[in-house]
């Protein structure tokens, strides 16, 4: 097959496994509605300086997530497919550039399946569809390290505008997720170019001086060479051109505010202790790495220690030796330092993952052209990578009908795609005899359907446990027009994004103050846990009772909607998933 046959089935490929997952479901968890929720109250507004949640400053993240999800929305509304849009691009992005990398450092076949193989794992496939920032930040220090590594693997210096463009892209990511966009590429790119410059100028030095020496002699002037041949300064310059005017602005407008929380809550803090219980052992991030890269983790392990082993013997060529020495280095510094920090969670290490993909393609390329040509290397090690393959597909199943026992109602479907990986280690343990390189397509594809069919068909079959969105509209849909929320002992982000408006926050311990937005009109809705109910009960207006509720998902209560009761105006049977309205007779008594 041709290169650019190749490429136009790449892009085919990645644009229909990306565009089958970006349906009309509701935002999930807790961060895809409170970051939609910031980029509304952008388009609303007008304000894309400060972002804001439910009318507060919104200090977790920078604001290059919310533009783009505003942008989106300008252009296609206020939705979950605008909210979702940016990360989808993003993915596309990545994929592009190991496309691209991995045709320019190994060969036509080894991009592809990088490229495949980043958008068709687990992870990717959620953070890819995901109003978050993560798919962003993955592009921009992708890139960046990429078009960085391009020159100087070849012991270029980098050219000014390849510089600036790197410190662009750096000043973007900064600006998405805060200082480790700039920080997190180049504590990758800047030791394997340390690395590369004291190869040159020890081997520069001939044999005869001790082995010591030579690296004593060799230290500083390869680290002047990594910063002029990087550009260094430049590069920072650059990144802070990109990034500096929005966090002045910011600091401006917020009296520094906006500036002390983000730097020292959500950075040092998240450092130094697990907030909101996100917390683990130095495994963690090792451990969820084996299940975020599946399917493809079933085989990076054996990746990994192979590229060791090569960088470690220099068994292949040096070129060879930089690159593995490059994608395990890369791997190696986004893992460590998020291991390092109290506060995890799986996509904190999601940068690491274009590494990898571009990792197990190289080798899995190169094996499956060395079995057409005798037998499989380490064919043990391929064996257990297929069971592995198999087992994940079973574990799949399994842990899609445990999460439907204990809280997702009707999810009984989404277990059929545990099928799909069991269905594709049977094909490549048949193909691995008989045409290798097919039975790597077969592992490919495996890999983007699996991960198509959890970010489509079975999100979709699921999202009827995500409830509170139905309530919510259903609540505004009963008041209409000028609907007013409020809410009591309730954090959900859900309820502030599906709002459309302000959500008034209430303390449980002042049931007068609730039952004074009551009585302020007819609007009125006030939402709060069940088991609130209760202590409220005794001081709502007459008239007033529960006409809605929704259990949220792993909840062992309802979320209950308390507004006033009619005899005309409450529908006597309506239902929304996981819902149902209730008549003055059903509401719950005072």
């Amino acid at each position: 097959m041709t290169g650019s046959r190749l490429t136009a089935l790449v892009l085919f490929a990645t644009i229909t496994s990306l565009a089958v997952g970006i349906g009309p479901a509701p935002l999930w968890d807790e961060d895809e509605p409170r970051f939609a929720a910031i980029a509304r109250a952008m388009v609303e507004t007008g304000d894309w300086i400060v972002p804001t949640y439910n009318d507060e400053l919104a200090v977790d993240k920078p604001v290059l997530m919310h533009w783009c999800m505003a942008a989106a929305m300008t252009l296609f509304g206020i939705n979950e497919f605008a909210a979702r849009l940016p990360s989808v691009l993003a993915t596309l992005a990545t994929a592009l550039g190991l496309l691209w990398a991995g045709r320019r450092w190994f060969d036509e076949r080894t991009g592809a399946v990088a490229a495949l193989a980043f958008v068709g794992c687990l992870l990717v496939g959620i953070e890819g569809h995901a109003a978050t920032p993560d798919a962003i930040l993955v592009a921009l220090t992708t890139w960046a390290t990429l078009l960085a590594a391009d020159s100087l693997r070849n012991g270029m210096r980098l050219p000014v505008a390849r510089a600036v463009g790197i410190g662009g892209l750096l000043g973007l990511a900064v600006v998405c997720k805060g200082p480790v966009g700039y920080v997190g590429p180049l504590a990758v790119v800047g030791p394997w170019a340390w690395w590369l410059a004291m190869e040159r100028r020890c081997n520069s030095a001939g044999t005869s001086p001790p082995l010591g020496r030579r690296l004593a002699v060799a230290t500083i002037p390869a680290t002047l060479d990594v910063v002029r041949d990087l550009r260094l300064f430049t590069i920072t310059a650059a990144m802070l051109a990109a990034a500096g005017p929005w966090y002045a602005a910011v600091a401006v407008r917020t009296g520094g505010e906006w500036t002390s929380g983000f730097f020292f809550v959500h950075n040092v803090g998240r450092f130094m202790a697990p907030m909101e219980r996100h917390g683990g052992s130095v495994f963690f991030h090792p451990l969820a790495m084996l299940v975020g890269f599946y399917p493809w983790s079933c085989f990076l392990p054996l990746a990994l220690v192979v590229a060791v082993r090569r960088v470690w013997k220099r068994t292949v060529a040096v070129s060879e030796v930089h690159l593995f020495g490059l994608l395990v280095f890369w791997i190696a510094v986004w893992m460590t330092a998020f291991s390092a920090a109290a506060t995890k969670l799986p996509n904190y290490v999601l940068p690491a993952y274009p590494a990898a993909a571009m990792l197990v393609a190289a080798l899995g390329v190169e094996a499956a052209r060395r079995a057409a040509a005798g037998a499989w290397p380490l064919p043990g090690w391929i064996a257990a990578g297929i069971v592995s393959l198999a087992c994940g597909g079973i574990a799949t199943v399994a842990t899609v009908l445990v999460a439907v026992r204990f809280g997702i109602p009707g999810g009984e479907p989404a277990a059929l795609v545990g099928l799909v990986p069991v269905a594709g280690a049977a094909a490549c343990w048949w193909l691995a005899r008989r045409s290798p390189m097919r039975a790597l397509a077969a592992l490919t594809i495996t890999g983007l359907i699996f991960t198509s069919l959890v970010i489509g068909p079975a999100a979709s079959w699921v999202a009827g446990a995500n409830t509170l969105p139905g309530l919510v509209r259903s609540a505004q849909e009963r008041t209409g027009a000028g609907a007013r929320l409020g809410s009591c002992g309730l954090s959900y982000p859900n309820v502030i994004f599906y709002s459309s408006g302000h959500v008034a926050q209430f303390d449980p311990r002042q049931p007068e103050a609730m039952a004074g937005f009551l009585r302020s009109g007819s609007t009125a809705v006030l939402l709060l846990p069940e088991p609130a109910y209760a202590a409220i009960a005794a001081s709502l207006p007459e008239g007033f009772g529960v006409v809605a509720r929704a259990r949220p998902i792993f909840r062992d209560h309802d979320v209950i909607a308390v507004a006033r009761v009619g005899t005309d105006d409450v529908p006597r049977t309506a239902t929304l998933p996981g819902a149902a309205f209730e008549t003055p007779s059903r509401s719950i008594s005072r």
